[in-house]
This record gives C-alpha cells, structure tokens and sequence, in this order.
C-alpha cells in the first residue's frame, strides 16, 4: 500500500486553504503549512498577512471581517474560521 503524502491535503477544504496559504505567503508548492503561525515564517509578516486574507476570500468567495483577520494568526485558526463561515466545505 502507498504510503501517504503528509502534506497532502485530505479533503477539498484542506487543499484550498493550503495553496490559499502558500499563494498567499508566496511558498513553494511542496511547503507543509500546517504548522505555519503568524510572524513565525519570514513570509507571514503584516504585509504576508494582507496578502493571504485576499487570497483566503479569493479562494473561498467569502469577505473576511475584522475579527476574522485578528484571529487568523495560524494555519489552523484560519481553517476553524473559514469552517465555520462553510461549514459544508465548499
């Protein structure tokens, strides 16, 4: 049985967050994000950050509010937001 890519997104939702995030922070497709958090990457500074909320509302056809965009501080904020906003995944 082949093993599994770990950075492979397991579902539709993951993997739309995942290249939101790497297009957003300008990563290379191979990059894990999973364990990415606000100014822990050189990319995911405050200039970073308004350039993966555009591409999180871009890849999700949602606006993100305020509170949103204080609170995505890490990969796994962002997808708990974004779950909540579509909680179906699409």
């Amino acid at each position: 049985m082949p093993s599994r890519d770990p950075v492979a997104p397991v579902s539709d939702f993951d993997r739309r967050l995942a290249e939101a995030f790497r297009e957003g922070l300008d990563l290379p497709a191979d990059t894990d994000v999973t364990a990415l958090a606000f100014e822990q990457h050189e990319h995911w500074d405050s200039l970073g950050h308004i350039s993966l909320v555009a591409a999180l509302e871009e890849s999700f056809g949602t606006a993100l509010d305020e509170t949103d965009v204080q609170e995505i501080t890490s990969y796994a904020a962002a997808a708990e937001r974004l779950r909540t906003r579509h909680p179906d995944g699409s």
